[in-house]
C-alpha cells in the first residue's frame, strides 16, 4: 500500500509515539484556548480538559496506527492509552456528578 507522504513521518519508535502524544496534547490545549478566546471567553483549565486532550491524543495515535503499522507496533501494549482514557472519563464523570445544575 502506498502511504501518503505525511503519513511516512508518523512515529515508528516508542519515544516518537510519546513525543507525538505530548505535542498533540499541547496543540489540543492551545487550540482549545484559542477557540475560547475567539468566542469571547476563557478556556476551562480543569482536569477534564487535560484528560480530553490526552484522550484525543491517544485516540489519534491509535487511529494513525491503523494506517501506519510501524506506529501501532511502536505503541505496542495499549494499556497506557486505556488508562488515560479511562481515568479521564472517570474524573470527568465524577466532576459532573458533583457539579451544580447548569455548571459545566
Amino acid at each position: 500500500m502506498n502511504l501518503p507522504d505525511w503519513l511516512t513521518t508518523a512515529p515508528a519508535t516508542s519515544e516518537g509515539v510519546w513525543a507525538w502524544f505530548l505535542a498533540i496534547v499541547v496543540l489540543y490545549i492551545l487550540t482549545r484556548k484559542g477557540v475560547a478566546r475567539l468566542h469571547g471567553g476563557t478556556a476551562p483549565t480543569n482536569m477534564a480538559r487535560l484528560s480530553d486532550a490526552a484522550t484525543f491524543a491517544g485516540s489519534l495515535l491509535l487511529l494513525l496506527g491503523v494506517l501506519h503499522p510501524a506506529t501501532l507496533k511502536a505503541i505496542g501494549d495499549t494499556t497506557a492509552f486505556l488508562i488515560v482514557g479511562g481515568a479521564g472519563g472517570f474524573f470527568y464523570a465524577g466532576e459532573q456528578l458533583l457539579a451544580e445544575d447548569g455548571e459545566d
